[in-house]
């Protein structure tokens, strides 16, 4: 990939994210204009990203305890996920951790078993 290539693969990113955000904070996906989730119609059972919209809209709208109510898995992760971003801009590793992407799996499973069991 070349430089200007990346640049500019950035600043598209960096538009698209920009709109998303301005939809999901201006309008509240629980008024049905967003879809729903298919894993959860269909069993009955929360996904480990059921909530997400509404959680990300909360945000957005400066309601924390609103957001961790409907997926408190997002809410923490996002400082998490932006660390990491932040990380590789910065300062590329040379070899990739072979045991983040399994402990990320994991703890998404567990969220996804314990939220189904405790209602969360």
């Amino acid at each position: 990939m070349t430089p200007n290539t990346k640049k500019a693969a950035w600043a598209l990113a960096a538009i698209a994210a920009f709109f998303a955000l301005y939809i999901y904070a201006r309008f509240d996906p629980a008024d049905n204009i967003f879809p729903r989730c298919p894993f959860h119609w269909a069993t009955g059972l929360k996904c480990p990203g059921c909530g997400s919209q509404r959680a990300l809209h909360q945000l957005l709208n400066k309601d924390l305890v609103a957001a961790v109510r409907y997926n408190a898995a997002l809410v923490i992760s996002i400082p998490l996920l932006i660390i990491l971003l932040l990380a590789e801009i910065i300062k590329p590793p040379r070899r990739h951790n072979k045991i983040l992407p399994w402990a990320i799996i994991i703890i998404i499973a567990l969220w996804w078993i314990l939220r189904n069991i405790f209602g969360w």
